[in-house]
Parts: C-alpha cells; structure tokens; sequence
C-alpha cells in the first residue's frame, strides 16, 4: 500500500517532469516568450490530461482482465483426462438416476483460523467474528488477514530443502502444506477406524484400497505438485498399507473445485472396481498468510480494506473428508431384520448427496444487483436430493420429486463459505431467505468466511465439514453453499440416514 503510493507520486513526478523539460526545450529552440496561456496549457493541462487518460485506461484494460481472468478459471480439476466432463458430471440433468446416489460420509476434519473443530468454527461464525490485523514480513504495514496460530513451518523448510533443492517453497506454501498434513493425519486416523475386519497392516489384500486426492493451491507447478503429493503419500503410509494406497495431488484452477471433487468421490464409492468397495479422501488446503499472496490480491485490487470493501481478506485453511460405500436403508429394511438396518445407521449415521452444480452468464461482479438463477438451481437440485433419500431406487425418485416441491425438506441450517463480498453476500440472503421463509437469517445462516477469511482453494469444502458436524449434533438435514468461485456456484445436501 505505501510502496504503491510512493511508486504512484513517482510516476506523476516523472510524468510532469518529462513534459516540461519537452516543453521548455522546445519553446527555447523556437526562441518563443510563453504567454500565461502558453504555461497553463502546457505545463499544466497536457500532464494532467496524460495521466487522466493513463487512468481511465488502466482500469479499462484491468475490468477486461479481470472479466477475462474469471472467464478462464475452468472449474474443473479432476484426474487428467478427466477435466472436461467434471463439470457436466455435477451438473447433470435432473432426471439422471445417478443424482440419487449417496455416499457415507463417515469423517471429517478441518484446521482453520477460527479452530481446528467444526464446531469451534460455526460458533465463531455465529458470533461474527471478524479477523484482525496481522503483521506479515515483506510487508511495509499490517494487513486485514486471518491467520492459524503457531504454525510451524521452519521445520518443515528444512524438510523440504532436502528433499526438493531445486523447488523454491514460499511461506504460503508450506503454511498450506502443513495444514494438510494434519487434517491428512486425522483422517487417516478415522480411516483406521472403517477398515474391514482382519485389516492388518502387514497384509496389503487385507484392507480395502484407499483413494486420496489433494487439491492444492492454485498456481502450483506439476513438480511441486508431485512433492507434495509423495511427501503426503509417505505419512499415509503410516496408517495404510502403501500398495493399497492411491493419491492424486492436483492444483485448482478455480475455488468451487472441491466441490467437484467431491461429487467424483462420491459417484466413485458408488462405483466399486471389480465389486471391490473403497473408500475415498478428500483433502483441500490453501494459504494466503505471506507477503506474496497478499501483493497478488492487492496488484488485483482484490485485497480487502477500506478503500476496497469488495476484497477479499487473506485466510488460510485446510479441510477434508472420508467416504465410504452406503447400503440405503430401505433396501436394508427389505432384505433383512431391523437390527441390520440400525447398525448400518450406527456406522455410517451421515449422508452426503451428490453435489449440485450451476454456472452464472457472466464473472461475479464486484458492484451492482447479484444473479440469482445460478444459486437457486443449485440449491433447487440439492433440495431435490433431500427429498429422495429414502428411496432405495433411483426409478422411485421420479415419484418422489413432485412432492419435493409441495414439502420442502426440513433444512435446520445453511452454512456458506462467503465472506464480506457485498455481492455474495446479498445473494445468499436472497436465495436463501426465498426458498427457506422460515429459517433465522441470522442464526440459521452461517458464513464462514466471515471467521476464516478468504480461503482460495480449502474454502468450498469448509461448508461441508460444518454441515457435517451440525447434521451429527441435530439429527436434520444441513445444506453446504459455495458462492466463493467467480463463475459458479455449488449446493450439496449433508443428511441423516
């Protein structure tokens, strides 16, 4: 901010400068007498004019930028070879009997500014919490930024230098990769938990295979992306037996992309190779504490301040979940006693639906009227997947749907991952406040960008790990939103079994 206004008084210095040396030099080969005219019109109005038109110029060529950067943000992220059909998977047709399927959510873990529980974080976003100032180094002053205390990343520097001397890791980076470790670290532990009987560490072909995916920061190179996908593989292996463990290590190219992977998890668990059930990871982790990230969002005119109330503040996260295969109850109920069915509830007693998924006409803009379709067809198809989850087959959900609409699903809450944007901000309320009249919009309305600022490409996920713990405590179906991504926007229903 102070270097940016000292390089600006410079330019303005140089620019007045140029133009009066040029002037006085040429009124002195010519051997004129300026006149008062003479001296107001050119040492005066043309370098005013010329730095005018340099800014009405430069914000032009910045709002094309700006519209053409959020117009290539392709959100999708899946395996390669499989980046053109993850959008269109999410955003199927309604009368897809696949938008039926559900998966057991069977874990979840997060590490945030605001705590490393889901419930430390919704009662943060419930308060209102607002993140502070913080200093950072590289940095002439303080910044608005939400930053996870006591993070320790000199070690793993260290760690890395050894291990990748030619790769270059910036404090983002490891913030990021520490992050993920530990919610990585906890998951694992869960995963432990739902091993099939006889699981043995010594016995590969004694435990189901594990399927890991990490989605990092964007911008991240392939190389980087690989060190960090076989340094996160090394400490599963800790917990799983390494031959049964898959792990893709991709960078996001937009900030719903999580939620993308989360709806190939989910069809995946649905999909058994060979008959064989999996279970699926998901981690998401992203930082935005250090000096370059934060010059990014300011070089953007992204960077949350007085001057900017539409900017985002830099936050830092890490979110995941654990998935497994799910028998739906009705057809438990159908083809043995009810003691079967209460056990499948016990161990799997979360759903998550498949992901809902709908693009806006143009990049979310910064000022102005929100779009409101986009959102509502979301939040439409995942009311849709509320409405069907006792049915234990995808043809009874063409029956079911009319009555979705005459008997909405008792939703309990919405959490979202926006912030302070104006924009986003007056389409949640909108959306939400039109398809839910009698949810609290203040109670029942959880924002947890608010607490955990901008999360780049953790922060569509932290919904879900929310939505996960409010389902467990309250026994209703919760609903995940991300408005967070410039050109789409995402729904996913977490609900009893």
């Amino acid at each position: 901010m102070f270097p940016r206004l000292i390089k600006s008084t410079l330019i303005l210095f140089a620019v007045f400068a140029v133009v009066w040396v040029a002037t006085i030099a040429w009124w002195q080969s010519i051997n004129r007498m300026p006149t008062t005219t003479d001296i107001v019109t050119h040492l005066a109005l043309m370098p005013a004019g010329m730095v005018a038109a340099y800014l009405v110029i430069k914000r032009a060529l910045d709002g094309i930028r700006s519209n053409v950067a959020a117009a290539s943000q392709t959100p999708a992220t899946a395996a390669p070879g499989e980046a053109g059909n993850a959008t269109e998977a999410a955003q199927a047709e309604p009368n897809d009997p696949t938008r039926t399927w559900r998966a057991a959510l069977l874990a979840t873990a997060v590490r945030t500014p605001a705590g490393n529980a889901p419930d430390a974080l919704a009662e943060a976003a419930k308060a209102g919490n607002r993140p502070g100032l913080v200093a950072m180094d590289g940095l002439p002053a303080p910044v608005f930024a939400a930053q996870v205390e006591s993070l320790d990343i000199e070690t793993l520097r260290t760690e890395f230098a050894t291990r990748t001397p030619d790769l270059v890791w910036d404090d983002e980076a490891l913030r990021a990769l520490a992050l993920a470790a530990e919610v990585t670290d906890e998951l694992a532990m869960q995963a432990t938990v739902y091993a099939p009987a006889g699981h043995d560490m010594a016995v590969p072909d004694s435990t189901a295979p594990l399927v890991a995916t990490l989605l990092l920061p964007r911008g991240w190179q392939e190389t980087r992306q690989a060190a960090a996908g076989d340094w996160l593989r090394e400490r599963l292996s800790q917990y799983w037996p390494v031959a049964r463990i898959t792990l893709e290590a991709t960078a996001a190219r937009g900030d719903g992309d999580a939620l993308l992977l989360l709806d190939r998890a989910t069809q995946a668990v649905n999909r058994p190779v060979d008959g064989q059930p999996e279970l699926r990871m998901l981690v998401a982790a992203d930082s935005l504490i250090g000096a370059n990230a934060v010059e990014a969002l300011e070089q953007e005119d992204q960077l949350f301040s007085a001057r900017c109330p539409h900017g985002r503040t830099p936050g830092e996260a890490a979110a995941g979940v654990l998935l497994g295969a799910h028998q739906p109850a009705a057809r438990a109920t159908e083809t043995d006693a009810d003691g079967d069915t209460d056990a499948d509830a016990q161990s799997a007693p979360i759903l998550i639906a498949r992901t809902a998924m709908s693009r806006l006409d143009a990049p979310t803009a910064d000022r102005g009227q929100p779009q409101l379709e986009a959102l509502a067809q979301a939040v439409n198809q995942a009311i849709e997947t509320i409405a069907g989850k006792a049915e234990a087959a995808p043809q009874d959900a063409a029956d079911t749907a009319p009555q979705s609409e005459e008997a909405p699903p008792a939703v309990a809450t919405i959490v979202t991952d926006t912030g302070a944007h104006p924009v986003r901000t007056v389409e949640i309320a909108q959306v939400v406040s039109t398809r839910f009249p009698t949810l609290d919009p203040v109670a029942d309305l959880l924002a947890l960008g608010l607490p955990c600022g901008y999360a780049g490409a953790a922060g569509a996920l932290l919904p879900v790990v929310v939505a996960h713990q409010l389902a467990l405590d309250g026994g209703r179906p919760v609903l995940a939103l991300s408005a967070g991504d410039a050109h789409q926007r995402g729904a996913v229903a977490i609900l009893p079994a």
